[in-house]
């Protein structure tokens, strides 16, 4: 049995596009609580920590951002996840930018408590066992008026509530580690999906499912951000394929 270290060292080898997503940032910024965020981090350090890191495209264009829009410079600057991946954009990110390779699922995050201002995690919850683990280590590292920005494949996307019409499987919930095609029918949706791999899911969120679940580890809702790209994306909050939650701690 292949250990996920072994696993994902050997997606990111073989699949070089694998961890380089791009996301709507343009749909990110107008947030009110994510300005309500920066109007206060304005007036102290501000450290960042993007949890399952990647390639650093988020973390390179979330610094950008946050120096062109509110004058934010992070003092610290933190990737970490279970592999270094190759071709990644680190050096684009910040002179001070460090990478931490760590194995998340069921052990503690690698940080004091309260050492963070800022959380971002794109696309790893749905690779984790315990889930409420790792959500509860996010509350510990943030401080009290810290943001935390958790992104999933949204089960209940519009395109998977039609496929469910006709039994299909909702796209991005894997049923195996060989191929991404159980489930799919008819067979040019079937050939379409042939050039893609499996990436390690184990767990399928809905909007509500993914609330409760971070309410129950310490968090409030504070916002949605509408991360795909498309026109049936920006229908609705939820109407993509991919959806992420803003989280304060609780109080």
């Amino acid at each position: 049995m292949r250990s996920a270290a072994d696993f994902y060292t050997t997606l990111h080898a073989e699949e070089k596009h694998y961890s380089g997503a791009n996301y709507h940032m343009k749909s990110l910024w107008p947030l009110r609580a994510l300005n309500a965020w920066a109007a206060q981090a304005k007036a102290g350090p501000v450290r960042v920590l993007d949890v399952g890191c990647g390639k650093g495209f988020f973390l390179r264009d979330f610094v950008r951002g946050a120096r062109a829009r509110w004058g934010i410079e992070p003092d610290r600057i933190t990737g970490l996840d279970i592999v270094r991946s190759p071709e990644n954009v680190f050096p684009e990110i910040s002179p001070n930018f460090e990478f931490i390779e760590s194995d998340t699922d069921g052990n503690p995050l690698p940080f004091d408590s309260a050492s963070f201002d800022f959380l971002s995690c794109n696309h790893v919850l749905e690779h984790v066992f315990e889930t409420e683990k790792l959500v509860r280590e996010f509350r510990r590292v943030l401080t009290p008026n810290a943001i935390c920005i958790i992104a999933v494949p949204n089960l209940a996307a519009w395109i998977n509530r039609v496929g469910f019409l006709w039994g299909n499987q909702p796209l991005g919930s894997e049923l195996g580690t060989e191929r991404v095609t159980y489930g799919f029918r008819p067979a040019f949706l079937q050939k379409k999906l042939e050039p893609f791999r499996p990436s390690g899911h184990i767990r399928d969120f809905t909007p509500r499912g993914l609330q409760d679940l971070t309410h129950h580890c310490g968090f409030e809702t504070v916002g949605w951000w509408t991360q795909s790209f498309g026109l049936m994306a920006r229908l609705g909050k939820w109407a993509g394929r991919n959806m992420a939650v803003l989280l304060r701690p609780k109080s």
